[in-house]
């Protein structure tokens, strides 16, 4: 997991994968429980929800990856395929059905219904994340899949943070640089 903070809580579970590269084949997470409290410091779960089984698992990792096709085509400024796009366009539709309402100073917010599990917090957290005003700043880390919101004032973020992805490419961009001076 990175150190620094992602920008949005739902983009702390789309970063819920291990490998450097830009495969998305490992989770960062150890299994179901490890994920789920992940979940919980992140506000994107209730501490006394269950942990999610097989299958709603394999729902949620689902709904990760159509996430992060479709953000990482905005991040891009590319049109995100269609599929992905129609299944989250379901999944926030159906979680929309079930909100509650949530009238807050200068804002409304959505919140899970009574019925609403893991699944539909994640799904109105990305709804809350498409609306947002700094959506535009959303960027993927040049080395790894990771989504962060840029909130500096220079030329921008490469990186996911510095500790993960940075020191790591500026340590190969340096050997690199060395082995062509020796060339």
């Amino acid at each position: 997991m990175t150190t620094t903070h992602p920008g949005h809580p739902i983009l702390l579970f789309l970063n819920t994968v291990g490998d450097d590269g830009k495969q998305r084949r490992e989770n960062s997470f150890a299994d179901p429980g490890a994920l789920h409290r992940l979940l919980v410091d992140a506000g994107l779960a209730i501490a006394d929800h269950p942990v999610p089984d097989r299958g709603q698992m394999q729902s949620l990792l689902i709904l990760r990856e159509a996430a992060y096709a479709v953000l990482s085509a905005i991040a891009a400024s590319r049109t995100p395929d269609r599929e992905e796009a129609l299944m989250l366009e379901t999944t926030i539709k159906a979680a929309v059905q079930d909100a509650s309402l949530l009238f807050k100073p200068g804002r409304l917010g959505v919140s899970a219904g009574p019925l609403g599990g893991i699944h539909d917090r994640l799904a109105l957290s990305l709804f809350d994340l498409l609306r947002a005003d700094d959506l535009s700043r959303l960027r993927e880390c040049a080395r790894c899949t990771h989504l962060f919101i840029d909130h500096g004032r220079g030329p921008g973020r490469r990186w996911c943070a510095m500790t993960r992805c940075g020191n790591r490419a500026k340590a190969e961009a340096f050997r690199r640089r060395k082995r062509d001076n020796r060339a």
